[in-house]
């Protein structure tokens, strides 16, 4: 779509002969435009209510929280990498000598059992800002699908009657399934 039809709320569609390979299509695009009545991105959230925008509310605020999790967790392994060479180069003997600083593995496992745990909070702020993330945003969805297709049954029972002999009856269930 082009830009600027997408704009003004045209979206082209033109016939195109089997050798033109669009070259004097100019103007047979203009005729052909057809009007598409755009909404704008708040319009779609016209069937929700004050729950329905919690949960996306929520579910946004627990979508910033899981994408947080990846540049935490390069922190922490910045962090335990920078330990590695610390621990590793770390040879001299300080003035409070204690015989723990004699066995630096000790002190390194020490060190990364506790990078461990931080991992392993990550992951689990992760996992469960991910699963509510997911869910409220589902939640909120399945409660408006529900009132759409609410609407949608009571504007079919509101048809005059000749307009249920023009459209199939398959055809309705059809309609409110999708």
């Amino acid at each position: 779509m082009d830009l600027e039809a997408g704009k003004n709320g045209t979206v082209g569609r033109p016939a195109r002969a089997e050798g033109d390979l669009g070259l004097n299509s100019s103007n047979q695009e203009k005729k052909k435009m057809k009007k598409v009545n755009l909404i704008g991105p708040l319009t779609l959230f016209r069937y929700s209510d004050w729950q329905d925008k919690l949960f996306m509310s929520l579910g946004t605020i627990m979508a910033i929280a899981h994408g947080s999790g990846l540049p935490l967790m390069m922190i922490v392994f910045g962090e335990m990498t920078d330990r590695f060479v610390i621990t590793a180069g770390n040879f001299s003997f300080p003035v409070n000598f204690t015989l723990s600083m004699l066995n630096p593995g000790r002190i390194l496992e020490e060190e990364m059992t506790r990078y461990a745990y931080y991992y392993s909070g990550l992951g689990a702020g992760v996992l469960v800002a991910a699963y509510i993330q997911v869910s409220f945003w589902t939640l909120a969805a399945g409660r408006q699908i529900r009132k759409i297709r609410k609407e949608f049954f009571h504007a079919i029972l509101r048809q005059e009657l000749g307009w249920f002999d023009m459209n199939d009856t398959t055809e309705l269930n059809t309609r409110l399934t999708e």
